[in-house]
């Protein structure tokens, strides 16, 4: 247990970024260098924006060829990869894993398992196609979705977005690329929500929760609305000036779903299902938390936590399974979505940050994670190994503290 901590330490490098636990460290950028490189080492495969439906069908034909789903599957495990299911294997039984890992080396999967419960109170146990909240990672769809309609003629990255928020005071300060880069100095309406929140019907939601075991249950609440939370963002000030500082923030993310239903002209829901879910094939993916086969516990006392879509909508409302997962990262990465340009752009961190669009870029890693109430991911891309890890966990009263993104450093230190 101790080395292994140790190992996710030293392979840990800046800051990760979830749903409910945004960081302020700054995570050093990618040299161009870098980013040349990992663009170079993609470009065979990445030609292209989604040219024709011919070559979608042709990629969702190659990746069903491998990630089948097979709902009495119990594991994956190369001979190369014992190591990972050993350390795995430690952690669940010591309650500090719980969920599905998965691993792949181009279209191949080289692990996947299941540990541990999907549903604790009718102890149905989790399965390696267990659909589970990825909370942030949603981010990387609506980067994608905001590159997608910029390529259409949409959306100009360098507009200010007074165009799509007229009524806020400071809109004409901030641009779409800051929103997609955390750069807006907009404050965090999930967490700092006692500073984002100060209208009546926002404030009364919240002390409805103050008494209770678990404040965050707040989420569930079947009262927020995208007006809530667009009538707060015009009663509040900026932190900093626009473009001037990073700051992970879900506000950016929440607008940026905003303004793809109003340059798209159809819901964000509807538009990731027809322009993303259905060219890569994720046919079990979906924004209804009803879809989900893992439950998760915020703590002990609360029990099951399902929050409510509106309130996490385009910063992190996405269910979905490994499979799925890996469908996603394979069509994005080989340039199945996005042109080469698109790509290189949206994998290009900022200069004081880690920070692209929707993802996390260092050391040829491509990442992020995701943290709310009862649920942890992580996803990760090698560009130079052409490796995918991911991991989804889910909380309950019999698990310790989970970390996906330890997990996920640890193994990418595991891997031969």
């Amino acid at each position: 247990m101790n080395k292994h901590r140790l190992l996710a330490i030293l392979l840990t490098l800046g800051c990760m970024i979830n749903l409910t636990g945004c960081s302020r460290d700054i995570v050093k950028a990618a040299s161009g260098a870098n980013v040349q490189e990992m663009a170079v080492e993609a470009e065979d495969v990445n030609k292209g924006k989604k040219s024709d439906g011919e070559n979608d069908r042709i990629s969702q034909e190659e990746l069903a060829d491998i990630i089948s789903e097979d709902d009495t599957l119990e594991k994956i495990v190369d001979p190369a990869y014992e190591e990972v299911e050993r350390y795995l294997d430690e952690e669940s039984a010591y309650k500090g894993f719980q969920g599905v890992a998965l691993v792949a080396q181009g279209n191949e999967i080289k692990f996947a398992k299941a540990y541990g419960n999907a549903d604790y109170d009718d102890n149905i146990v989790n399965k390696v196609n267990t659909r589970f909240a990825i909370a942030s990672n949603t981010k990387q769809f609506t980067a994608v979705a905001i590159m997608q309609l910029m390529e259409d003629g949409k959306i100009n990255l360098d507009d200010t977005i007074d165009k799509y928020f007229p009524k806020f005071k400071y809109a004409n300060q901030i641009t779409v690329r800051e929103l997609l880069q955390m750069r807006s100095g907009l404050v965090d309406y999930l967490n700092a929500a006692e500073l984002y929140f100060k209208d009546e019907e926002s404030l009364k939601i919240l002390n409805d929760y103050r008494e209770k075991a678990y404040f965050d249950e707040y989420v569930s609440d079947s009262r927020w609305t995208a007006d809530i939370i667009l009538n707060n963002l015009y009663l509040s000030e900026l932190q900093f000036e626009p473009g001037q500082a990073y700051d992970y923030c879900n506000t950016n993310y929440y607008l940026l779903g905003l303004i793809i239903e109003q340059a798209s002209g159809v819901s964000y829901e509807d538009y990731i299902k027809e322009n993303i879910f259905k060219p890569c094939g994720m046919k079990i993916s979906s924004m209804s938390a009803e879809d989900t086969d893992a439950k998760g516990h915020g703590s002990v006392e609360s029990g099951e936590i399902v929050v409510n879509p509106k309130f996490t909508f385009a910063a992190g409302n996405i269910y979905t399974n490994v499979y799925d997962l890996l469908r996603w990262e394979r069509m994005l990465h080989t340039g199945k979505l996005l042109s080469q340009e698109s790509y290189n752009e949206m994998i290009t961190p900022s200069e004081d940050s880690g920070y692209g669009f929707g993802l996390i870029i260092s050391d040829g890693i491509i990442r992020h994670s995701g943290v709310i109430d009862g649920f942890n991911s992580y996803t990760e891309y090698d560009s130079a190994k052409d490796i995918t890890i991911i991991i989804l966990e889910n909380y309950d009263p019999s698990t310790s503290i989970l970390e996906a993104k330890y997990d996920g450093a640890i193994i990418r230190g595991l891997i031969k």
